[in-house]
């Protein structure tokens, strides 16, 4: 158990949900559009890699839009092999588990959403400790993401969630948004490799984070809670 200074203060909490909003901008008219995830089986290193994916292959325009939407995604249970024909998504998994659609205006996808329900469950009991993806080669023809460095060395960074009281939805929005969130704006570069940790208490790194992933605490709505951290680890060849 960490004590509370070892904590993040509700103070650090503040300024790193303010630096997201800055970082999101505005996206005007279509401010309630939305990405869909599309899932038939839960494997946390597969959705991960796919969650990458997705985001790695959007044009750059829409991925303004869901930057600016604050990287809204809306999780259905379904088979991606029973739909994809009459709805075909952006991108597949490659074993099938998931699919995912581009981010745009909900009255787009009501066809979808009417087939299908809203995901529900609980977290595995046996989810692993950490899960290892790497960020996906750049997409021949796509824009990099404004301000993105120029290519240079791989990175290996950590990714720690905190799994504390979280169904299986919750925990896919945290890590939908942190991954997604840092691809778009560059902090992920191609071929970086992401270790995906799970912990029930999360602390900052004693070499500080890159990007920390904050929303209102589930038991305590007043107070606003870290959830994922990411931070880098070491280069690596």
């Amino acid at each position: 158990m960490f004590t509370q200074d070892e904590m993040f203060t509700q103070e650090e909490l503040q300024a790193a949900l303010a630096a997201r909003t800055r970082r999101a901008g505005h996206a005007g008219e279509q401010r309630r559009a939305a990405a869909i995830a599309v899932l038939r089986s839960f494997d946390p290193a597969g959705f991960a890699a796919s969650a990458l994916e997705f985001a790695a292959v959007l044009p750059d325009a829409t991925r303004r839009l869901w930057l600016g939407n604050f990287t809204r995604t809306l999780f259905l249970a379904g088979d991606p092999g029973n739909i994809s024909v009459r709805h075909p998504p952006a991108t597949t998994a490659a074993d099938g588990s998931v699919c995912w659609y581009a981010t745009a205006p909900r009255p787009h996808y009501r066809g979808l959403c009417l087939l299908l329900r809203s995901l529900r469950g609980e977290l595995p009991a046996d989810l692993p400790d950490t899960v290892t993806v790497t960020v996906p080669a750049a997409v021949p023809g796509a824009a990099p993401p404004a301000g993105a460095p120029g290519p240079g060395a791989p990175v290996q960074w950590r990714l720690t969630v905190d799994v504390r009281g979280l169904a299986l939805p919750q925990y896919l929005v945290h890590l939908t948004h942190t991954l997604g969130e840092a691809l778009i704006t560059g902090l992920l570069r191609p071929h970086d490799r992401i270790l995906v940790s799970h912990a029930r208490e999360l602390a900052p790194p004693a070499g500080g984070y890159a990007y920390l992933r904050v929303h209102r605490d589930t038991d305590a709505p007043e107070a606003l809670r870290a959830y994922a951290c990411l931070s880098e680890e070491r280069s690596h060849g």
